[in-house]
């Protein structure tokens, strides 16, 4: 059903603490964007975009998917996170896929739903965290996913010019 000797150890999640070898392998998505998106911005604009994506931090400090369900991939305009919530619309996949290598069954679907629903309530590195507690014989690489995570995110920006997240503002003001 899963890997030849891999005991699972499933339990539900509550609210995670991140141990310190997740934070530092997996990329806190908040803190890459507002790096991104700021850079050229005057100070006020930055201040805005800051107080936006903290101010939907969860009670773990991690930015969740859930807070950017609002503003889709397509349809009407939401200032310069909708660019936050295109970087991240394929993380649910890369996340699911790193956590249920070489599972299949009824593990891997619950596995993938957990993940899934950890990452979108607290984050990437939560559902990593979690991840690794109930696999903890399997050779899941911290730094491949945050790798993973990250090339994605920097994919998904490369295309944007810094006037695309200016303008995005100054729309958001008006």
């Amino acid at each position: 059903m899963y890997g030849s000797d891999e005991e699972l150890h499933l339990f539900e999640p509550g609210t995670l603490t991140i141990p310190r070898e997740v934070a530092e392998e997996i990329p806190d998505v908040g803190v890459y964007f507002l790096n991104w998106s700021t850079e050229y911005l005057r100070p006020d604009q930055a201040r805005q975009i800051e107080s936006a994506v903290n101010g939907r931090r969860c009670q773990n400090g991690w930015f969740p998917l859930e807070s950017l369900d609002s503003f889709g991939n397509r349809g009407s305009w939401h200032g310069p996170l909708t660019y936050l919530a295109k970087m991240t619309a394929r993380d649910p996949a890369i996340v699911k896929a790193w956590a249920t290598i070489d599972l299949r069954g009824d593990h891997k679907l619950r596995i993938e739903a957990t993940a899934n629903h950890l990452l979108y309530k607290q984050g990437h590195a939560a559902a990593a965290t979690w991840v690794k507690a109930v696999r903890p014989q399997a050779t899941l690489s911290l730094s491949l996913l945050g790798d993973s995570l990250y090339r994605n995110w920097q994919d998904s920006v490369s295309t944007l010019r810094p006037k695309d997240v200016a303008k995005a503002v100054r729309r958001w003001n008006r």
